[in-house]
């Protein structure tokens, strides 16, 4: 068990004021508070090299998001799979650039592994999202959302395709 440390410091009265009023779970005190931040940012940096940790910081970086959006779902009895689909894949990609590194002196194979996994999960964001624009009726706060995109996807996929014909 580790032995606390007392430590004084002297902030602004506007950042004390924001710590005062900050909302950290499982808190009350300004010194809890701040223990509990510097603990959180200290788990942030010890995590960024491992993807688990990252990826999990960063759904509970979210989490208030996630949180507000089951209340609305909940009240208005309505879901998003758009939404829910973000949630899902965008913090894997988040915590895949964070905790990865191509350095200078990194090997080709390393960087090509990296760019692979990166494209990997971006594939697989853009298939989920195109594949709500096969159901007739798709889960969606606007019910047309995925409509008024798909014509630009089209004529991109389109131009790639016929770039890809003439190289």
């Amino acid at each position: 068990m580790s032995i606390s440390i007392p430590l004084s410091v002297r902030v602004p009265q506007e950042d004390f004021e924001w710590l005062t009023g900050l909302d950290v779970p499982g808190t009350s005190t300004p010194s809890d508070k701040l223990r509990a931040i510097i603990q959180r940012y200290r788990r942030q940096l010890d995590g960024s090299d491992s993807y688990e940790l990252t990826l999990g910081w960063l759904r509970e970086l979210v989490q208030p998001f996630a949180r507000g959006v089951a209340g609305f779902e909940h009240r208005r009895e309505q879901r998003s799979e758009i939404v829910a689909t973000m949630l899902e894949w965008v913090p894997q990609l988040m915590a895949l650039l964070a905790s990865e590194q191509i350095d200078a002196d990194a090997s080709p194979e390393r960087a090509r592994k990296i760019e692979d996994q990166l494209l990997q999960r971006s594939t697989a964001l853009i298939s989920a999202l195109l594949r709500l624009g096969v159901a007739p009726d798709v889960p969606a706060y606007d019910s047309v959302a995925i409509d008024r995109q798909l014509p630009k996807l089209a004529a991109l996929v389109d131009a790639v395709r016929v770039a890809r014909q003439a190289a």
